[in-house]
């Protein structure tokens, strides 16, 4: 069994009102790929990405842009920032 690890989500304004939070804390196993991760993010909130089409969502992991082979350890920081509303919603 892989060992749990705490990873915490910031939410900007615009995610807050679909998500109801500023912020949260999830536990999930050491060494899960990055998008793994945020796939289940916009499971969990699948009006993300129907309010927000890709290209729309900056993300951060520790403070820089993730890498396709990111992988998550205890303590990360993710954020997920709406970068680009010049679209129709």
């Amino acid at each position: 069994m892989s060992e749990p690890i705490l990873v915490t989500i910031y939410y900007c304004k615009k995610l807050q009102k679909i998500t109801g939070k500023s912020r949260e804390f999830v536990v999930t196993s050491k060494n899960t790929p990055f998008l793994f991760f945020l796939n289940a993010i916009f499971t969990s909130y699948p009006l993300i990405m129907q309010t927000y089409p890709p290209g729309t969502i900056g993300l951060l992991l520790n403070g820089r842009p993730p890498q396709d082979y990111s992988f998550l350890e205890n303590n990360d920081v993710v954020k997920l920032i709406v970068t680009n509303v010049n679209f129709i919603n």
